[in-house]
């Protein structure tokens, strides 16, 4: 899939909202919205509530103003597990900050017994930061407004339908870098041109994200006096005005973070 021509790859436009922003705790998908689309056409969609079976706490009420009382009611995640495994199959993911709504989306998967989600994800984010430089916001509200689309309302459909129109802005700026394939937007995604070279990771961290396993790194951090110990997720290698950095979920501050290779002092794989 990596060397089709993007404009041949079955896309899952995904956009989820949650019970709030405790990505490895606690709150739960309350929302899901997704179009699979291919050849321009959509194949599939799925625009349900979810019961979380949790309250949503005040500031992500505050934003989707999803009813209580229609979350109750609405089916839980495993029963709408099949659907979405489904709809994935064989196609790669867009989302807007895709840590996150991938990230729960894993999060859901594993706890009702099913496999982690294998599709390659392509973040819209990460996209428009490399495209469109000096933007005041890189919120897909702010996108969406600027590109002249209906702006999202922090309901999941309607920020799906706001991220098709942003994603495809962003591919007709892709041209004139010579990027063409998943596999070169993927890469161009986290700072790598087509046909240079990544760095070679230290095996623990190459382990750490080819199989999804968290590390206990040392970090030489400019905001402490001393190196700190963090337990972190690895996501991804990214490179930054040629400094690689590895992005990964921060469990110290709960929250996702870029950690420059060469200030990672120690690691190790945790089991």
């Amino acid at each position: 899939m990596l060397d089709l021509r993007l404009r041949d790859v079955p896309l899952v436009f995904l956009d989820l909202e949650t019970t709030g922003l405790d990505l490895y705790g606690e709150d739960r998908i309350c929302e899901v919205g997704l179009q699979r689309v291919a050849n321009g056409l959509v194949e599939a969609e799925l625009d349900s509530l979810v019961d979380p079976q949790r309250p949503l706490n005040a500031h992500a009420f505050g934003v989707n103003r999803i009813d209580p009382e229609q979350l109750a009611s609405a089916p839980r995640f495993g029963d709408l597990a099949d659907a979405l495994v489904g709809a994935f199959a064989g196609a790669a993911v867009v989302a807007h900050n895709a840590p996150f709504d991938v990230g729960f989306l894993q999060s859901e998967l594993e706890r009702v017994g099913r496999a982690p989600l294998a599709s390659p994800v392509l973040d819209t984010l990460a996209l428009a930061r490399r495209l469109l430089p000096r933007r005041r916001s890189y919120s897909l509200a702010a996108l969406a407004v600027d590109l002249g689309a209906p702006p999202p309302t922090h309901r999941a459909m309607a920020d799906v339908l706001a991220l098709r129109v942003v994603f495809d802005h962003l591919v007709g700026l892709l041209e004139p870098f010579g990027v063409a394939t998943l596999g070169e937007t993927l890469r161009f995604a986290r700072g790598f041109a087509p046909g240079e070279s990544e760095p070679t990771l230290p095996p623990v961290m190459e382990d750490a994200l080819r199989h999804g396993r968290l590390l206990r790194i040392v970090y030489d951090s400019l905001s402490s006096s001393e190196p700190t110990e963090r337990v972190v997720r690895p996501l991804e290698l990214t490179s930054e005005r040629g400094i690689f950095y590895l992005r990964a979920y921060c469990y110290l501050r709960n929250d996702l973070r870029a950690f420059a290779i060469k200030k990672i002092l120690q690691a190790e794989v945790l089991s």
